[in-house]
């Protein structure tokens, strides 16, 4: 996901799948993240090189900046000036914009106990990811990783929304199947740990529940040297008398 501007239908196909990788994406993938603001020279600079950028910097980027001015249409303009660059860009648009704003939208239905209407939203919102990580081959210099980081933690707090809703709507088996995907790359949520206690709780697997914590226990210990928070613990003992 990201690194894609939709041209014309924002349910057709990407941009980027003709552009590829190279520093012409890096660059796209910075003026996506930062849509209809501008990004410096100097800003640019520091997404496409690690650590000091060549001579020839200011002038690469001209030429990447001139390349994906030739690709983008319809959708999308690239304007140049006042040191930096602008792409110009409806949100509906780029994935990214068009993924927070289902989320966003998916969890105030389940606020207002629409949780059919939530769920579907972050089912949709989801499905514009093709996995787990953002801008997939891009090299995270300068602000990129602090920015895709969290458009990454975004897409995990997607995911647990949506193991709750499901939760809600009576359905265990589709809460564990995406909460344990998620605890596979990163173990150290106490709220996928959470949701995923509540669902062997749901389901009347006692054991499971038990192991679940004792997992989780044992992966805090293991990476941080100490057990997860107290509210887990509580939520455990809470679970394994009821």
């Amino acid at each position: 996901m990201l690194g894609r501007v939709r041209q014309d239908d924002p349910e057709a196909g990407a941009l980027t799948a003709e552009i590829g990788g190279g520093k012409a994406r890096t660059l796209l993938v910075t003026l996506l993240l930062q849509a209809n603001r501008t990004v410096t020279v100097d800003r640019a600079a520091e997404a496409l090189w690690d650590g000091e950028p060549p001579r020839s910097a200011v002038a690469n980027i001209r030429t990447h900046a001139s390349f994906l001015r030739r690709r983008l249409s319809h959708g999308a303009g690239l304007v140049g000036g006042d040191g930096g660059y602008v792409l110009k860009v409806g949100t509906e648009y780029c994935d990214h914009l068009v993924f927070l704003r289902r989320a966003a939208d998916g969890r105030a239905a389940l606020r207002a106990g629409d949780g059919a209407g939530g769920t579907e939203l972050l089912i949709s919102a989801l499905a514009l990811w093709d996995g787990d990580r953002a801008a997939v081959g891009v090299p995270r210099h300068g602000p990129l990783a602090g920015w895709l980081g969290h458009l990454e933690e975004e897409r995990m707090r997607a995911v647990e929304d949506l193991a709750g809703a499901y939760l809600h709507l009576g359905e265990p088996r589709a809460a564990l199947r995406d909460v344990n995907a998620l605890l596979a790359v990163s173990p150290l949520r106490n709220r996928s740990w959470a949701l995923r206690m509540r669902a062997h709780h749901a389901l009347g697997e006692r054991g499971n529940l038990a192991e679940a914590y004792r997992a989780a226990v044992l992966v805090h210990r293991s990476e941080l040297g100490m057990g997860p928070d107290g509210q887990l613990r509580q939520l455990f003992e809470e679970l394994a008398t009821t």
